[in-house]
């Protein structure tokens, strides 16, 4: 930039220019409740923020899905797997366990999960 020169402003800057005597002024509750910057910027704490967004029984709590690998481990533990025969491959014995609590949403992706098992076969 050869040859142009940058003046600044003469006189105060908008900042700090005294307003014009002829506006009229809000009134003292308008002014109180005018935000300020803390008030702005302030966070809730982490435990109110946790608060806020966790739920409040386990129940509510979304289950979008199920890891596969405690899956398996449940399936095994409450014996609702089919198992093969040692000495025969040919006979796979039915699984022998039973649901007997639970939530319909839970039950609802333990099927799904079951379904798409099935349909990689």
């Amino acid at each position: 930039m050869v040859g142009r020169r940058i003046i600044a402003p003469s006189g105060p800057s908008l900042l700090h220019k005294a307003l014009d005597g002829d506006l009229p002024t809000p009134p003292a509750k308008v002014v109180a409740a005018r935000p300020d910057q803390n008030s702005i910027l302030k966070h809730p704490t982490e435990k109110e923020f946790l608060a806020q967004i966790a739920p409040k029984s386990i129940a509510d709590a979304p289950l979008p899905s199920f890891d596969p690998g405690i899956f398996n481990n449940e399936l095994l533990k409450m014996k609702l797997y089919p198992t093969i025969d040692p000495k025969n491959p040919l006979v796979i014995r039915p699984p022998v366990g039973n649901i007997v609590e639970g939530t319909y949403i839970g039950t609802q992706l333990a099927l799904t999960q079951a379904y798409s098992r099935i349909e990689q076969t």
